[in-house]
């Protein structure tokens, strides 16, 4: 972990000596070992202490509280995560494939690569921190720009000031289903469970769907959404 990279959050104290950062490094491994096994609200800093070796005192040292501890190793999880999402979506992978592959092949990565990270993500999402909120917003952003970048020269259809904002949304609806995940855990919130490549694949279609309902320019749209007023019928009037 780029030490560097949490320093700079007012509730997480760095260690500058290659030993305290170890031993910070040591605590933010047993505590994704705990999310693992039980709910953020179940972890007490006695039970990670004695995972980790350390004492209560020394951890509180490093992190303000248990907020803290999720703050840093989330931002470790970030940079992870980045460097991950470059190379999936990096275009020079892609050359030469359809746009249906590419997004069918791209959800299945983001599903594998966020499975041995859902307790922490799960953590993040419902400890209601705005400091961790904005960070994964800086993900998600990021995320956003590089499928932009990807997949953009195949929606020629799409005039250019609107194919990064369909990119966006379509993306959005995406987050939405994986972050019901998230929430409900083990709990399926839903009628009918999904397999991993189900859930990618049903993910891919909504994507597409999305996309490719903005082939209509809004304009087009509101034209046909606007409704038909009947024209008055002639009255012919009846001579005798």
């Amino acid at each position: 972990m780029n030490i560097e990279s949490v320093a700079k959050f007012s509730r997480i104290y760095a260690p500058h000596q290659a030993r305290s950062r170890k031993t910070l490094e040591r605590v933010l491994d047993a505590f994704v070992e705990l999310l693992a096994r039980k709910p953020f609200e179940e972890i007490t800093m006695a039970e990670l202490a004695r995972r980790s070796r350390i004492a209560v005192t020394s951890i509180y040292a490093r992190f303000e509280n248990k907020q803290a501890l999720v703050l840093a190793a989330h931002e470790r999880h970030r940079d992870d995560m980045i460097r991950e999402i470059d190379k999936l979506l990096d275009p020079a992978r892609w050359e030469g494939a359809r746009l249906e592959s590419i997004v069918s092949e791209t959800m299945a990565g983001f599903i594998a690569d966020r499975r041995s990270r859902l307790p922490l993500l799960r953590a993040a999402l419902l400890i209601n921190d705005r400091e961790v909120y904005e960070r994964a917003a800086q993900i998600s952003r990021h995320v956003s720009e590089r499928m932009a970048i990807l997949l953009s020269p195949h929606l020629d259809w799409m005039p250019v000031q609107e194919r990064e904002r369909a990119i966006d949304f379509a993306l959005r609806t995406a987050t939405s289903v994986l972050q019901q995940q998230l929430v409900f855990g083990d709990i399926e919130p839903a009628r009918f469970r999904l397999t991993e490549a189900e859930l990618g694949q049903r993910l891919a279609d909504q994507f597409i769907a999305a996309l490719t309902h903005s082939r209509r320019t809004p304009d087009s749209r509101r034209k046909s959404e606007r409704p038909k007023i009947p024209r008055p019928k002639k009255i012919v009037p009846n001579v005798r």
